[in-house]
């Protein structure tokens, strides 16, 4: 399950246990369009004492940077006083605010910003916003747009096959010759 950590400021795949709820939608799926059966791999006692109930929300295990910068663009002020279903931690909150006031989405008052409104108008995360909107300054929005589109599918632009790893390894380490940086070699990969 993906897991954020404030603190940090990263985000981690954590392995944990599965809820109840989700054990129970798991068991229900058995036998839904053919004959079949759910095999648990854990004790009664554990799932009576041991798993939660539900899973936790996603709020409250994200980064929420893009959350909150739409909830600003939709003209919501008091992200701590809002009536979240499932609030998120406050220290969440506090870093999103952080990085939007860095990224200069926020003024000092928290209220949304002219780059801010700009950023709020694209589908990504605010680092990559505020980088598409940067770009037009330098005149190279191409280039920034293919690189945010590359970097938002998530390490799916390379394919490593199991019987050919150290082949496909030194064919991504060819796309960083030259001493480039990984946003470079992204570009190689796209062009060539």
């Amino acid at each position: 399950m993906k897991s954020y950590n404030p603190r940090t400021g990263m985000e981690a795949l954590q392995v944990t246990p599965i809820s109840k709820a989700s054990a129970m939608q798991r068991a229900g799926r058995a036998g839904r369009t053919s004959p079949g059966m759910c095999f648990r791999l854990y004790s009664a006692y554990t799932f009576q004492n041991e798993m939660n109930d539900n899973t936790v929300p996603e709020i409250q295990r994200t980064n929420l940077a893009g959350a909150v910068l739409s909830l600003k663009s939709l003209g919501i002020g008091d992200l701590f006083n809002f009536d979240f279903m499932d609030p998120p931690p406050k220290e969440a909150l506090y870093k999103a605010l952080e990085l939007l006031y860095a990224l200069s989405a926020l003024n000092k008052h928290g209220e949304l910003t002219k780059v801010g409104r700009r950023m709020a108008e694209f589908p990504l995360d605010p680092m990559l916003s505020k980088m598409v909107v940067a770009s037009e300054k330098y005149k190279c929005s191409d280039d920034i747009i293919s690189i945010a589109a590359m970097l938002s599918v998530e390490n799916s632009i390379f394919y490593r096959p199991k019987d050919k790893q150290v082949h496909a390894d030194n064919a991504r380490m060819n796309f960083h010759t030259g001493n480039v940086g990984d946003h470079i070699a992204l570009l190689k990969v796209l062009f060539l």
